[in-house]
Formats: structure tokens, C-alpha cells, sequence
């Protein structure tokens, strides 16, 4: 399953949708009358066994939304959205069969099918944005200067491509330290944001959340050094740079492929923060599945040896081996 960039409008429209359906999902569980009462039914002995059932079909249909919006994945997205569709349509039927329905509740489930198919309209259709190669092609590259398997700190120097980011996560194995060689980067740091420029450092401790993003329309250059080292993470860097240049990853840097993706998260001991973090259970199965089918090790044939260059230069750094080796 691969990315493919939905615009704005869409993908805000798509995650409140599921921010709604969590809502719902989780007002039918934690107040069940209220919930009743909004999807247009009362009944004078309730039957809480149904407000279970649908609060967790709620809660599940707007999570699936949610992430396939937030993740950008264009066609899966379309087609739960679809399929989708059938649910407010049936509701609608069951609030209008039933004696005293609420007009208001069927008008909004009405609406609400009537928004997924547009909705779905938008996503079929082709645009300049979706249809646009976002990819990173070419132009990414990283390369060890010390490794984790010298039994020290690891040290690695990487560019980051005007538009690239991170999401706010954190780390529990390692702290990091930001070095800015070339060009700036802004960098959320706990209740701080901060802009570095070349020759500034920043240093993200432990379970500190933090994100990077490089506004600044042009390429930086970044020394980063993990305490204590961390192969796993020089792994993970030197992957997602070859997969940027095949154009497998988007133009922020995250991996097309969602096993991709996952096992990225896996190898750099990333935790989300926030809502995102009901994703990570979801993840860890995904890496686990990609690492017994050999994608892991396909993936580190294929990139683990190689520092991707600017211009189409190659320099091989050998696991643990020095720049100049």
C-alpha cells in the first residue's frame, strides 16, 4: 500500500470525520441516553448492549479514517470511504422507520452520506497536487562517521530536503544532538520551538517529544549524534535516505510503503505523542509481519552499506567503518 498526497481541504474534511466518529463512538459508551438521543432514537428501556455495539463500530470506522487521512493514503482511503457510505444511509432508514423519529437526526445522517460521496468524488478525481510526484529522488543522502558497533556514541551526517519533517514523537533508548553544518532547521523541542542555524546545536534528551521541519526552502546539513550509540538508528537513517532516492518516500520523507514506514519506526525507536500513539500497537505488528517476511533484510541489503551523495556520487561506509576508510 502506497501514499499518494491528498490536498488539504480533503484530508482536513476526512480527519475531523474521524475525530467525529470518535466522538460518537466514544459518547455511546461512556453515555449511552446522550448517544441514543443524538443519533434520533429514545427508547423509554434502552438496550445498552446496542450502544456497545455501535460505539465500537464508531470507534473503529473513525480511527481507519483517520489514519488512512493522516498518512495520506489516497485509494484505500476512497474506498472505505465508500463502502462506508452505506452506514448513515441505513441509519438514516432506521431513525425514519422508527415511531417519533427526529427529523434533525435523519437530515444529519443524510448529510453525512452525502459528504462521504463527495468526498469520494474528490479523492477519484485527479488533481495537480495528487497526481504531482512528490517523491524524493536522487537527492538524499547520509553517511556514518562513528558507529554504535565501535562501542561508542553514534555519529552521522545527513541532509534534509526543503519540506521534510518529522512529526512530534520521542525516544526512549537514546538522546540526540543536532548539529547544523549547513543551511536551518526548526526544531520543536518540548513547549519550544527553536530555528538553528549553521554552526548552532540542539540536544533532545530521552522521552523528550520533539519534531524537526526544514521551511526554509532550501538544503540543510545536519551532524547528529546518539548517546548512547544506536545501530538500529543508523540503520533506519541510512534506509530511509535509499529509499527517498528511489523515490519511495514521500516529499517529507516518510516511507511510501507502510511496512516501510513501520519498520522505520521499529529501528529508530520512535513513540508517538498524542492521539497518533493508539497507531503505534498497529505499527509494531506491521514491523514484526515485515521482519518475518525478509523485508528487513532486503532492505538493509540493499541500502545499509551505501552513503547516498548529492549529484549521483556513491561513497560505500561499511558497517562501523570512518569517513576517509
Amino acid at each position: 500500500m502506497t501514499t499518494q498526497r491528498i490536498s488539504s481541504p480533503i484530508r482536513v474534511i476526512s480527519l475531523l470525520l474521524g475525530v467525529g466518529l470518535l466522538f460518537i463512538g466514544g459518547r455511546f459508551l461512556l453515555a449511552p441516553e446522550a448517544g441514543e438521543t443524538g443519533f434520533g432514537l429514545n427508547y423509554a428501556q434502552p438496550n445498552y448492549a446496542f450502544h456497545s455495539i455501535k460505539g465500537i463500530r464508531d470507534l473503529f470506522s473513525g480511527l481507519v479514517i483517520f489514519l488512512l487521512a493522516w498518512y495520506h493514503y489516497r485509494q484505500p482511503l476512497f474506498l472505505t470511504l465508500l463502502a462506508g457510505s452505506i452506514i448513515p444511509v441505513a441509519d438514516m432508514l432506521i431513525v425514519w422507520q422508527t415511531p417519533g423519529s427526529n427529523l434533525g437526526a435523519m437530515l444529519i445522517h443524510g448529510g453525512t452520506a452525502i459528504t462521504l460521496w463527495t468526498l469520494c468524488y474528490c479523492l477519484r478525481r485527479p488533481t495537480p497536487e495528487s497526481t504531482a510526484n512528490p517523491s524524493r529522488i536522487g537527492n538524499a543522502y547520509a553517511k556514518r562517521i562513528t558507529s554504535a558497533s565501535e562501542g561508542g556514541n553514534s555519529v552521522l551526517e545527513f541532509n534534509i530536503l526543503p519540506g521534510e519533517s518529522t512529526p512530534w514523537h520521542y525516544h526512549n533508548l537514546f538522546s540526540e544532538t543536532f548539529e547544523m553544518l549547513k543551511g536551518e532547521l526548526t526544531v520543536g523541542q518540548g513547549d519550544q520551538t527553536l530555528t538553528l542555524h549553521e554552526g548552532q546545536t540542539a540536544t533532545i534528551q530521552r522521552e523528550q517529544k520533539h519534531f524537526f521541519n526544514n521551511t526554509s526552502g532550501k538544503e540543510s546539513v545536519v551532524k547528529v549524534t546518539i548517546s548512547p550509540g544506536n545501530q538500529e538508528f543508523e540503520e533506519a537513517l541510512l534506509i530511509s535516505k535509499g529509499l527517498a532516492n528511489d523515490g519511495l518516500a514521500s516529499k517529507s520523507g516518510t516511507p511510501k510503503k507502510l511496512s516501510d514506514l513501520a519498520l522505520f519506526i521499529r529501528l529508530n525507536d520512535s513513540h508517538m505523542v498524542g492521539f497518533q500513539k493508539v497507531a503505534e500497537p498497529l505499527f509494531a505488528y506491521l514491523a514484526t509481519r515485515a521482519i518475518r517476511r525478509g523485508t528487513l533484510s532486503h532492505l538493509k541489503g540493499k541500502y545499509i552499506n551505501n552513503g547516498y551523495m548529492p549529484n549521483g556520487d556513491t561513497k560505500t561506509y561499511q558497517l562501523g567503518a570512518k569517513e576517509g576508510k
